[in-house]
């Protein structure tokens, strides 16, 4: 499979190719109307100037893990000011990652949820 490329010992190859070659072969994808909107995963603000320098548009979106307990506040204070809006995954917590008591089992969370008549997913989505 051209897709896979693999040596004499059926392990694949890896090509080492510049993040800002990919990020412009994703430019042109949307500038040929294949895609709307390109973003990254997980970047932090350097790595996106370094992506974008001469002139390589900015990325749209910036996902990262963010939830009450990992707000990621200045991440986020960096990405507005470069105009990536960011998108959260695990908002209600990586109980598997930070233990269970992080997230939406969160003790505090139970509280403030009871105390404000919410449900645990409500205050941690608010």
């Amino acid at each position: 499979d051209p897709m896979f490329p693999k040596d004499k010992d059926g392990n694949l190859l890896h090509r080492d190719v510049p993040l800002s070659d990919t990020w412009k072969a994703l430019m042109n994808e949307k500038a040929a109307g294949k895609v709307r909107s390109i973003g990254v995963s997980n970047f932090s603000a350097q790595e996106i100037k370094d992506m974008t320098q001469g002139g390589a548009e900015m990325p749209a979106v910036n996902q990262v893990e963010a939830h009450v307990f990992w707000n990621q506040e200045k991440l986020r204070k960096e990405m507005q000011e470069l105009g990536v809006a960011v998108v959260a995954y695990s908002p209600l917590g990586n109980s598997g990652f930070h233990g269970e008591k992080s997230g939406i089992s969160s003790d505090l969370v139970g509280e403030v949820a009871k105390e404000s008549g919410l449900t645990p997913a409500q205050v941690m989505l608010n």
